[in-house]
């Protein structure tokens, strides 16, 4: 079928269309279609068979603009193939953790998918300090899972360039150059920000020659190293989850990168959180330490688990390749010292990545809600001003952090844990 922009009316008569529709839907009688209309970049709706609810699907649609901005801004809708193929490979190694695939049309840019109807995206429910017990677990699974296995310690030769190939997102990973590596670093039309932030905390960032060098290098390597397939947008707002299962959605950016990028994103969105909730959680009536300590102590379980994951299933492969490169006398350790100096690197990327993600939503285009939408600007500023010199010790001295406890404690010495 050859493209068409589906609306409200039209998703209908597709869905009626697809043969595996018949596999969810009872009846195409009594549908009920409804836009979820927070993303940035496409159209998604939800159908749902009005007679018996739970039969329910998400139709997400590329359209060929980028959505929040409308068409004066052109994007090939394309870029739909991405996530569909990023969903496709997620499927083969942990399918419990990204959504089923109903169908999926490259020419109509459009993918239908299980709707998540008992889970939420979990941005919104930790601004309301909301716990989700397997986060860590499940995130490091994810991420372990999927960039182990096509890193070039997994893959043969031929099928890691055919895949790099396959996924070169050259119109989303510039959104990323721009809006993450570039724009919030110097003067741009593009930029936003707190009217209570001074010229000199944007000075602070945009002035200052040690931290451009390093947000240059960590540049450098997000263009460069085709390390493994990287879901590319891996923050809170990409995650949809309740107390028992979690979900990863949206890799729509998703091409090969340097892995230390996926890890940075989620973890500088739960400092984010953490510092946004010495003020969030006094909303809420509540004490904030406690809340605020689950956040770090998910910080630090998401890292220890992915790299005792990442290591166990590459030392896992190592044995059963039984490599020539490695038999010798001695040989065992020096390849378990191959996987520690490469797991160090992975850290050392991804205290610099997590850096430029948090520093680029205080000064760049694109906020986080859970400061942005802090009502008193003050307020807000002053933990804007807490982001911008965590995000600035980091990525200057990304290589001297020896353990993601010595992050954390900087969060603390900026925030205290009280």
């Amino acid at each position: 079928m050859p493209y068409k922009q589906l609306d409200q009316d039209s998703v209908i008569e597709y869905i009626k269309s697809v043969p595996e529709m018949k596999q969810v839907f009872s009846s195409f009688d009594n549908l009920n279609v409804s836009e979820i209309g927070d993303g940035n970049l496409n159209f998604v709706y939800n159908v749902t068979n009005n007679e018996k609810p739970k039969e329910t699907v998400i139709v997400k649609q590329a359209v060929p603009f980028l959505r929040i901005v409308g068409e004066s801004w052109p994007l090939p809708k394309e870029r739909m193939n991405f996530e569909i193929m990023a969903l496709q490979h997620a499927a083969k190694y942990c399918p419990a953790l990204v959504p089923e695939i109903y169908h999926a049309s490259h020419e109509m840019c459009l993918i239908i998918m299980q709707n998540l109807t008992d889970h939420k995206v979990i941005r919104g429910e930790i601004i309301q300090g909301k716990y989700f017990p397997r986060l860590a677990e499940d995130t490091s699974t994810y991420m372990a899972e999927n960039l182990f296995h096509t890193t070039d310690w997994f893959l043969d030769h031929k099928t890691k360039k055919e895949l790099v190939g396959k996924f070169i997102n050259v119109d989303l990973c510039k959104i990323t150059e721009d809006f993450v590596f570039t724009n919030p670093y110097e003067k741009s039309d593009t930029n936003s920000f707190n009217p209570e932030l001074t010229q000199e905390n944007i000075d602070f960032i945009q002035k200052d020659s040690e931290l451009k060098l390093a947000v240059a290098e960590m540049k450098y390597k997000f263009m460069n190293n085709a390390e493994a397939l990287l879901h590319g947008d891996l923050h809170i707002g990409s995650i949809m989850a309740n107390e028992d299962e979690t979900y990863v959605i949206d890799p729509e950016f998703a091409f090969f990168g340097p892995i230390g990028f996926d890890i940075g994103a989620f973890i500088g969105n739960l400092i984010m959180a953490y510092f946004s909730h010495e003020h969030r959680q006094k909303l809420l009536g509540n004490e904030p330490y406690q809340y605020r300590k689950w956040l770090l102590d998910t910080v630090e379980a998401t890292w220890e688990l992915f790299e005792q994951k990442f290591d166990k299933l590459w030392a896992d492969h190592q044995e059963k390749e039984n490599l020539p490169y490695w038999q010798y006398e001695g040989g065992k350790e020096a390849a378990a010292e191959q996987r520690k100096r490469f797991i160090r690197k992975i850290f050392s990327d991804t205290v610099g990545f997590a850096a430029c993600k948090m520093m680029r939503r205080i000064l760049g285009l694109a906020k986080v809600a859970d400061i942005a939408d802090i009502e008193d600007l003050k307020e807000r500023a002053r933990i804007e001003r807490m982001t911008l010199k965590m995000g600035k010790q980091m990525v200057i001295n990304r290589d001297s952090y020896s353990s993601i406890q010595e992050l954390t404690a900087l969060a603390k010495e900026l925030s205290p844990l009280v």
